[in-house]
């Protein structure tokens, strides 16, 4: 250290002896100019003790002038000058700190905003959603207008879609059960059904289309209504829907009971392919991931089956037990036979009605 001081002390000899008698002029001018500059004035607000370092030797080295000690005065001049600029790097650094301390609460600031507007729109999205449901529920359930009469095909046609309808009901008014086994309604709503699959049964003339109708919203209302007694989550069916449709070839769908999976040549004979034995026993690993869903599975034909075919309830059972296996609650699970009812394509055309034949599981949201 002694050294390196030597050496200073030396160069500012030199310095002096070259420059002369105003040599320690210069520096002290400098001294002031770099004192009155914008550098200086900013140092001294935001790095107060620097700059009294810088202000110190600025004092001792206009006491070493007045002295007659000229190479003190150089020297406490240039250390001067070193010290504002060592203040006007801190003060940067301090304003940089701020305004980097600043720009970070800013973006907490936002990111805190973002949060709570997102919070909103979510609660906005369900609130909307259940105004929705309420509504299609309210205009389901208002009196259709009476069916007039109408040619044969169109009749035809109405008949058709009552028992569309039918089966619709049906399942709507299962998936309520699965939901809450008293679910309130669920009694005369099953009654409507009987009443509505004595009039097919019967071959009843015209079309029972209206009464069809009513009991489509009436069992619509009990599945609503049992959701909304059981604290259903409106967003449940949306997180499973998106999850299996991230996952890949399932290919999932929503209706109004909940999430949906159809798969197609899932038999032979009675017996479950490998294939969908192994698609279904995935698909239980999924009812037990989520066991706020019951698990409806629907068998559909593309040809109506004959009074005593028992194929299909042995269909349904194979597939009950093969989502079991996976891990579906046996509890929560209800089979229902569609036969010919619910077609997806025109069954009157031979080459496409193959695809009526349909194994549908449904994830059904229960809130619990």
């Amino acid at each position: 250290m002694r050294g390196v001081l030597a050496i200073a002390v030396a160069a500012v000899l030199a310095m002096v002896a070259c420059g002369g008698p105003l040599a320690h002029v210069a520096a002290l001018d400098e001294m002031e100019r770099v004192r009155g500059g914008a550098g200086a004035q900013e140092g001294a607000r935001l790095a107060p003790e620097a700059y009294a370092r810088a202000e110190q030797e600025r004092r001792t080295a206009l006491a070493s002038h007045d002295a007659g000690d000229d190479v003190g005065a150089v020297l406490h001049a240039q250390r001067a000058v070193a010290a504002y600029d060592h203040a006007l790097v801190v003060a940067r650094f301090a304003r940089a700190s701020t305004e980097q301390a600043d720009a970070q609460k800013a973006l907490d600031d936002v990111a805190t905003q973002a949060q709570t507007v997102e919070a909103s729109r979510a609660s906005l999205e369900h609130d909307a959603q259940e105004l929705e449901g309420r509504l299609r529920v309210a205009r389901d359930r208002m009196m259709p207008a009476p069916s007039g009469k109408t040619t044969g095909d169109r009749e035809a046609a109405r008949l058709q879609a009552a028992r569309s309808m039918g089966v619709e009901a049906r399942l709507l008014c299962d998936a309520a059960q699965l939901v809450a086994a008293d679910a309130a309604g669920l009694a005369d709503a099953s009654g409507e059904l009987g009443k509505l699959d004595d009039r097919f049964a019967r071959g009843a003339s015209p079309a029972p289309i209206d009464d069809a109708a009513r009991a489509r919203a009436h069992c619509l209302d009990v599945l609503t209504r049992a959701r909304r007694a059981a604290g259903d989550d409106a967003g449940a069916a949306d997180t499973l829907l998106a999850e299996l449709s991230a996952s890949g070839g399932w290919d999932p769908v929503r209706d109004e009971r909940g999430v949906v999976i159809t798969l197609h040549d899932a038999f032979h004979g009675v017996e479950l392919t490998p294939d969908a034995a192994k698609r279904l026993q995935a698909l239980g690993q999924v009812a037990s991931a989520h066991p706020g869903f019951g698990v409806q599975v629907v068998v559909h034909d593309a040809q109506a089956p004959g009074p005593k075919d028992t194929t299909d309830g042995k269909r349904a059972d194979a597939a009950a037990q093969a989502l079991v296996a996976g891990g579906a609650a046996q509890a929560k699970l209800k089979t229902a036979l569609a036969g010919a009812r619910a077609p997806i394509v025109d069954p009157s055309d031979a080459k496409a009605r193959g695809r009526n034949e349909r194994l549908d599981v449904v994830f059904v949201a229960s809130g619990k």
